[in-house]
C-alpha cells in the first residue's frame, strides 16, 4: 500500500555507517540546510541528536514513576507490619532486607504503567510528519538522509564526501 503523501523535491543519500550518516547530517546543518529528514530503521540518538531534535523525557517520567513505585512498595510492607505484626524468634517487626524485592517488584510495575500512560499521552499530542522517500533498505539496514529543496548540488557534494553509497535527486 503506497503513502498518499508524496515527498518534495530534493537529494536523498544511502548510508550504511551511523556514524558517517551523522556526520554528513551535521555537515549539512553546517551548511545551511534548514530541512534535513532522515529515515532508519530504529531512531538511533546520534541521528537524533544531529537532527537537532530535543531527547525524548519518556525515560524522566519512567524513573519517576519507578521512584514512586519504590517508595510504595516500602510503604504497603512497613505498613503492613506494623498494622498486623508477627512477632517470630524475637526478630524486628519492620525488617527492610525481605521488603526489597516487594519494593523492587512495585517499582517495576509502577514505571512500566507510567510509561505507558505517558507514551499514550505523548503519542495523542501528534507530530506533523515530514516524508521521506520511500526505499525498503531503510527499514533492513540503512539509513537514508533526505534534502529538501531545490538546486543542491551542494548537498549531493556533502553526502558524497560524508561517505553516501548512493546520491540521487529525487523529484
Amino acid at each position: 500500500m503506497e503513502s498518499k503523501m508524496r515527498p518534495e523535491a530534493g537529494v536523498l543519500g544511502v548510508f550504511s555507517d551511523l556514524a558517517r550518516g551523522a556526520q554528513a547530517i551535521r555537515a549539512l546543518r553546517a551548511a545551511g540546510h534548514s530541512d534535513v529528514r532522515m529515515a532508519s530503521p530504529a531512531p538511533f540518538p546520534e541521528l537524533v541528536e544531529a537532527l537537532g531534535r530535543p531527547r525524548s523525557r519518556l525515560d524522566s517520567a519512567t524513573l519517576s514513576g519507578a521512584l514512586l513505585g519504590v517508595l510504595a512498595g516500602f510503604a504497603l510492607c512497613i505498613g503492613t507490619a506494623i498494622a498486623w505484626p508477627l512477632v517470630t524468634g524475637g526478630k524486628a517487626i519492620v525488617s527492610v532486607p525481605p521488603f526489597v524485592i516487594i519494593a523492587f517488584e512495585v517499582s517495576v510495575l509502577v514505571g512500566a504503567c507510567v510509561n505507558l500512560v505517558a507514551l499514550a499521552v505523548t503519542a495523542g499530542r501528534g507530530r506533523r510528519r515530514r516524508p521521506v522517500p520511500f526505499d525498503p533498505r531503510f527499514s533492513a539496514d540503512r539509513i537514508g538522509i533526505f534534502v529538501v529543496g531545490d538546486g543542491l548540488g551542494d548537498a549531493e557534494t556533502i553526502l558524497r564526501t560524508n561517505g553516501a553509497e548512493e546520491v540521487r535527486r529525487v523529484a
